[in-house]
């Protein structure tokens, strides 16, 4: 890391029956568990808004278009990746996939390289970590507003 704090945006995206939300999958082999799930995004750009971010990023990961971008929270994220220290601001935004149709779990290719997407239950916790640190808390906060 290069000691620079990073911005991010990234998205809440829910299946039709709304138990469920697509997340990253990734490892971290120095943690335990090594496996862990992260909110889809990425960085935003200088000049650019969060909320165009998020639409970006999903549009460059998942090949599609957002609506209803709707802001949840940010979150300030402190933390250790592969031994190396790591600060970013997250903002965390719920959204609907334009087409009705998010796209299914597994291996997809963004402008990083590939990415494993599988989806996860909202509101059931999981051995899984989820990542940022308090986003289930954001997820069960928009929930129990929504009717």
């Amino acid at each position: 890391m290069d000691g620079a704090i990073k911005v991010k945006a990234f998205a809440v995206l829910l299946d039709a029956s709304r138990s469920r939300h697509l997340v990253w999958v990734s490892r971290d082999e120095t943690k335990q568990p090594a496996t862990f799930h992260r909110l889809l995004g990425g960085h935003v750009e200088f000049g650019e808004r969060s909320a165009d971010a998020v639409v970006r990023e999903i549009a460059e990961e998942l090949a599609t278009d957002l609506a209803d971008v709707t802001l949840l929270g940010v979150i300030e994220n402190v933390f250790t990746y592969a031994g190396n220290p790591g600060h970013e601001v997250v903002f965390v935004y719920a959204a609907t996939v334009v087409d009705g149709v998010v796209p299914d779990e597994g291996g997809w290719f963004d402008d990083a390289g590939p990415i494993r997407v599988e989806w996860r239950p909202i509101d059931v916790q999981t051995d899984i970590p989820l990542y940022p640190d308090g986003t289930q808390s954001l997820i069960d906060g928009w929930l129990s507003g929504q009717t």
